[in-house]
């Protein structure tokens, strides 16, 4: 009888490798509960080392529940040498094994597997069809997605709304007419239940770029209420002018914050210029959230009217978070007479304001000695986010296309002098700067 070791009982291991040898062992245990725990743990650790056992326990294990732990831990994995198998496991006798073997090749991206997966669409078990929906979607094969189409009008909301997704991946552009199309019907009698399949249909358009949707989104926008602020997302997205009047209604109603937010960010989006006086006001909101989305936007909008207000906020705003996002804006407007007002910030004591501080001065004009001699001094700040936006700046890191003029030669951002930031500081980045 083979040795059973429980490892969930056993003593810290030190090597990755000893750690995978236990799993690999308890896959032969008599116990199917330690067998199947034992191809998660390994799918969990990645163990290529693993595979070959794994693929035998899928094709050989009388337990289903192992298999179908097996076909998902291969998945996790990875490893090219297990696509055919995990093909044939879509035949086996077991729905949990080919669901969890459509999944599989599905992580996968397994463009092999796309005969066998369109063969599965008829399996005779819901939750198989679904997961080869999912999976066609997820292999990055534009031609796939003619053959997904039908799924929009089956009955079942949950097949139709895997079935939007797997189009908006493939980005197939011949759905959006039936999209459109459900997404109308839905406006006609509008329902919490429909929820989840509105709010995916909302999402497809957007991400798709549909600008023949924006009329319906529009409706969406004005009337549906649970999916108003996807909507206005969307059409920020889809980026069509045509949208902007119903986002300056959105910011209107202040019984949604979240919803004022996303309008403000997607007119910005738009680049909607016309909506600045709309969006002022916002700079004087109580919610912190509310002024920094609205100085963002307008920096967006290069409102030079704001400026001011922008001003007083980087110098007074009692939220750290905002006179950050204020500087930024300052920034991004352009007018370079704010040099003078902005230089003192470099001895502030909010960090993130001393970041945002070296983009927005690289920005509107980093070759006066003055600003290089503040850019110099963050290049040496002891935050380590500080230093490596300061290193951007004088990189012109953010500005690569627009060259900059200097004794009549064009200056330009040097790739390889660029910092990257790691991913706490591009964290920062994206939630305190408010970049995608």
């Amino acid at each position: 009888m083979a040795k059973v070791t429980d490892v969930s009982l056993s003593p810290p291991l030190s090597s990755r490798s000893s750690v995978v040898q236990r799993h690999i062992e308890n896959l032969e245990s008599p116990n199917p509960r330690i067998r199947s725990q034992a191809a998660e743990d390994l799918g969990k650790l990645g163990a290529q080392e693993a595979v070959p056992v794994l693929v035998e326990r899928l094709q050989e294990d009388v337990n289903t529940y192992v298999r179908s732990s097996t076909a998902e831990a291969l998945g996790w994995i990875g490893d090219s040498g297990a696509i055919f198998p995990l093909m044939d496991a879509l035949r086996d006798s077991c729905s949990f094994v080919r669901r969890a073997s459509a999944i599989a090749l599905g992580q996968m991206q397994a463009k092999e597997a796309q005969g066998a997966l369109l063969r599965v669409l008829e399996d005779s078990n819901f939750y198989v069809r679904r997961a080869s929906i999912n999976a066609i979607g997820k292999l990055g094969i534009p031609d796939l997605g003619a053959q997904l189409v039908p799924f929009l009008e089956t009955p079942d909301p949950r097949i139709r709304r895997t079935a939007i997704i797997a189009l908006r991946r493939l980005g197939t552009s011949g759905a959006v007419p039936q999209m459109m199309a459900m997404l109308e019907q839905y406006l006609i009698q509008p329902n919490q239940r429909d929820l989840p399949v509105v709010k995916t249909l909302v999402v497809a358009l957007g991400e798709m770029e549909a600008v023949e949707a924006v009329p319906a989104l529009v409706r969406v926008l004005r009337g549906y209420v649970g999916v108003r602020s996807l909507t206005a997302k969307a059409l920020g997205r889809i980026g069509d002018p045509q949208a902007a009047v119903a986002l300056i209604e959105a910011l209107r109603d202040d019984k949604s914050r979240n919803l004022q937010l996303t309008a403000l960010k997607s007119l910005g989006d738009l680049g909607y210029e016309q909506a600045s006086p709309a969006i002022r006001p916002f700079l004087d909101e109580p919610d912190p959230r509310l002024r920094r989305t609205a100085a963002l936007t307008l920096g967006v909008l290069k409102d030079r009217e704001a400026t001011p207000r922008l001003l007083a906020m980087a110098k007074d705003d009692e939220s750290p978070l905002v006179r950050p996002s204020a500087v930024e804006a300052l920034g991004q407007v352009g007018d370079a007479s704010l040099i003078g007002e902005l230089l003192p910030f470099v001895d502030d004591s909010n960090a993130y304001l001393r970041a945002a501080l070296a983009r927005a001065l690289s920005t509107l004009d980093g070759d006066t000695p003055e600003v290089r001699a503040v850019l110099l001094q963050l290049q040496q700040d002891n935050v380590r986010h500080v230093a490596i936006a300061a290193e951007r700046a004088l990189a012109r890191c953010d500005t690569p296309v627009r060259a900059r003029k200097k004794q009549g030669k064009e200056v330009e951002s040097d790739p390889d002098s660029c910092p990257e930031p790691d991913k706490r500081h591009m964290s920062w980045l994206r939630r305190f700067l408010g970049r995608t």
